[in-house]
This record gives C-alpha cells, structure tokens and sequence, in this order.
C-alpha cells in the first residue's frame, strides 16, 4: 500500500512537471508567434511614382518634395537625401515597400534574428543603406528573446569598421565593413535604423567614435550590466553589451542617449533619443518608428 502512494505521489510530481514544462513552452510559442508579427512593418501608405522629382535638378526640389522622397526611400535626412545620387533612389524605394518574406536565423541557442528573404530567389534580400560617417549608430529590432525584441545596435567607426558588442561568451570587438556602403548583417535583417547625433560637426562626431575605439574594446558581454553592476562603467569595464556599447560609448563623450534614464538601456530606447537624427528607417514605419 505504502509503495503504491508513494509511486502515486511520482506520477502526480511528474504529471505536474510536465505540464508545466508544455505551458512554458506554449507561452514560448504563442510569444514568439506574436512577436513575429512586428518583424517588418511595411509603410501605412501607398507607393508614389517619383519620376517627375527625380527628373528634376536637385535645386529645385521643392520643400513638398523633400518630404514625398523621405516618406518614399525611409532616408528621414534631407541632407543625407542630397549627398545621394537621385539615380539610387527608388532602390531605396523598392527595399522600403518591398515584403519579402521573414526567416529566422540563430544568434544564439536563445536569440533568433529576423532575416528578409526573398521568396521568388529564395536567398536573403540585401536593402541599400545610406553612407555612414564615423559616430553613427545602426540598430535593427530583429533579435528576440523568448518574445522580447531585445534587438541589436552597434557604433560606425572610421575608415568602415563598427564598435559591437554580439553575444554572451564574447568580448566586445571591432568588425569590418565589407564595402563603402553596406553592413550585410543590418542589409538582409527584416528591419534596421541609422541614427546620427544632431547639431555637432562630423570632426566632433569622428572624435567621439575615436575614444570609444580606445576605451571599449575587449570587455566581456554581460546581461547584467545596470542591475547587478553600475552602468556607467567608467574605467572598470566589468560588463557591457550591445546597446549598452553604444550608450556608454556617448556617455563618455558627455550625451545621455538613453530615453527614459533608467538602468538599463535598450536599443529602443536608443532609437527614440531627442538627441539623435534618424537618417534612414527600413521595415519600421517612417512614421511612428519603433
């Protein structure tokens, strides 16, 4: 009688067990499922034909059209607009409106990033990004975390190289371009930003990815950083990671880029600072961003 409770009390502790286990993984789908469906926005309103701009001299482009050219190729600078040639520009268009179709890749066992594909070449769709001046910070929202879009960010350096910091296990590091023009990683994700500092001279924005190069290199990724550890590192370097890179990156350099202040920065906190221009959007709504 006594073993046949206690083999009763095994069964009900393993019952219990497993049907715990099947509501996390349920919650982990139904998660995962909804935050599938804010990979890639696509714009709230409809394609313009662009030629009769186009075909005009860059002069004179009026204030009407600046605004159609940047709802259009999601490059929200209007400098940025007039430093490319007008030729590329319903390339921007296309990759801007075009739907694709969203694929998962792993950063990480838990991390999934949101790649775009294109269905009829069934390979990744490679987006055009504008030309990047040192201090400016790409970022996209296509990693997520058990249906959290922790998303990723990374700071331009000079001479084509980027500031990040990828995953657990790893050292903060400085990466290449592959060419002038192109991060392919943010090129073929669902979706990416390009954010510059406003009001401050390309030299003083060189000048603060300059320091960054020298002082936030090699620091071990962590998770923990602005809960278990200060954020603002200062000279300890005990943790960093993606976004954290970044904000410390610009807090050394005398700009708090975090939105709402708190301890942790996101990078979607990054993406809504006063303090930063969005030069291009891509798979975000030009409109409402994030």
């Amino acid at each position: 009688m006594k073993h046949s409770r206690r083999r009763f009390r095994i069964l009900a502790v393993c019952l219990a067990i497993c049907v715990f286990l099947g509501a996390c993984v349920s919650f982990l789908a139904v998660a995962e499922a909804l935050v599938d469906r804010t990979a890639r926005v696509l714009p709230s309103y409809a394609r313009e034909d662009l030629s009769a701009i186009l075909q005009k001299d860059r002069d004179d482009w009026t204030d009407d059209d600046y605004e159609t050219l940047q709802r259009q190729t999601g490059i929200l600078s209007r400098e940025t607009l007039g430093e490319i040639d007008p030729a590329v520009l319903t390339s921007y268009q296309d990759a801007l409106f075009f739907e694709g179709e969203v694929r998962h890749e792993l950063v990480s066992f838990t991390t999934p990033h949101d790649v775009l594909y294109d269905p009829v070449k069934d390979a990744p769709y490679k987006a055009p990004i504008v030309p990047m001046q040192a201090g400016d910070i790409v970022l996209t929202s296509t990693c997520h975390t058990f249906g959290w879009r922790n998303g990723h960010a990374v700071l331009v350096l000079p001479d084509h190289r980027i500031l990040c910091s990828v995953a657990p296990g790893e050292l903060s590091e400085i990466m290449r371009f592959t060419n002038d023009a192109a991060i392919p990683w943010f090129c073929t994700a669902a979706n990416f930003m390009v954010l510059r500092l406003k009001g401050v001279d390309g030299q003083s924005r060189r000048a603060l990815a300059e320091q960054a190069e020298s002082e936030l290199v090699g620091i071990p990724y962590s998770l923990a950083v602005g809960i278990f550890m200060k954020k603002d590192q200062g000279k300890s370097k005990k943790g960093t990671n993606c976004s954290h890179l970044v904000w410390q990156a610009y807090y050394n350099a005398g700009y708090d880029i975090d939105t709402d202040g708190g301890p942790v920065c996101t990078s979607r906190d990054i993406s809504m600072s006063d303090l930063l221009e969005v030069v291009q959007v891509y798979g975000f709504d030009p409109v409402s961003l994030w």
